[in-house]
């Protein structure tokens, strides 16, 4: 969603909420005289007042004739401010702004919600929070020191999204320990926070990518890897390993790195395996750029089958 298109939809609401509260209005008018009469001599008080009547005598009037008005909706059953416009937003009147011409919250809200529906993480991977990752499975204390430091680190990126210090996060380690779940929090609060966030498996990305290069694909569909604000690339390493498809990958992350993008990479390959698979480049300016996280311990994935905690 643009920000043209999230200003489209507030306005309708606004009037629709109008609308609503004028045809309610109507009603009282038909149904009370004096509401109507009270209401002409509200509206024009503004004029009187240019014309140059007392402002502080003008008030007082607005005030008595307002208290009549409440008397008067309440005689005949109605709800205080019965008539007044019921907007979704109560801050910003669903105009969009709030505080003169600052983007209102509810208008960051949509922003926000539309760039976690773009990243796909809210069919799978919406449930993968930081509230969520337990250290419960550690072997033991010392592991669960070192994964705490991990999802502290994790969760200061995601806080502090984009950082300037280095290109990304590499997630790396054996199965099981974590990553997946702690690169999806760090997707989702990302994405929560309105920028744009692309999650996918590597091999998903290389099928993308060559479906593009064949024209079986939308451009658009390549672009989202090189554009988005945070990329997310799931077990690197898992793809098809073929010269073109790791020179592929190798490529988006170096695009990425050059253009000031942030890239998170989860792995199962040890280092000296990653940089055999990626070559001397990538894999210096993986460790030269990004911040290093080394997953260690045995597969939480499979206790959590068995049922043990530690």
């Amino acid at each position: 969603m643009q920000i043209n298109e999230a200003f489209a939809i507030k306005t309708d609401k606004r009037m629709n909420a109008i609308t609503l509260a004028d045809e309610k209005r109507a009603e009282l008018h038909a149904l009370v005289p004096r509401i109507a009469q009270i209401d002409k001599e509200i509206s024009a008080m503004p004029l009187r007042a240019l014309n140059g009547e007392n402002v502080e005598a003008l008030r007082a009037q607005t005030d008595t004739l307002n208290e009549e008005r409440a008397r008067l909706l309440a005689a005949h059953g109605f709800a205080p401010g019965y008539d007044d416009p019921v907007f979704e937003c109560p801050i910003c009147g669903d105009s969009g702004y709030a505080e003169g011409l600052k983007l209102c919250a509810c208008v960051k809200k949509m922003l926000a919600e539309s760039k976690f529906a773009e990243s796909k993480l809210a069919s799978g991977l919406a449930g993968k929070t930081f509230e969520s990752f337990t250290l419960d499975y550690c072997d033991n204390d010392t592991e669960r020191a070192k994964t705490a430091e991990i999802k502290s680190a994790c969760e200061k990126y995601a806080a502090q999204f984009p950082v300037k210090e280095y290109c990304g996060l590499l997630l790396f380690g054996g199965t099981g320990l974590g990553k997946t779940h702690l690169s999806a929090a760090i997707a989702n609060a990302v994405a929560a926070r309105g920028y744009s966030t692309v999650y996918e498996a590597a091999q998903q990305i290389f099928d993308t990518i060559d479906g593009v290069r064949f024209n079986k694909l939308d451009r658009a569909e390549k672009d989202k890897y090189e554009k988005c604000a945070l990329l997310v690339i799931d077990d690197l390493g898992a793809e098809c390993q073929t010269n073109y498809s790791v020179a592929t990958i190798a490529n988006l992350i170096d695009l990425r790195m050059v253009t000031g993008l942030q890239t998170v990479i989860s792995t199962n390959l040890t280092l000296p395996a990653l940089r055999k698979t990626y070559g001397d480049r990538v894999f210096s300016r993986l460790l030269g750029e990004f911040r290093v996280l080394q997953f260690t311990g045995s597969d939480v994935r499979m206790k959590k089958i068995k049922g043990e905690k530690n």
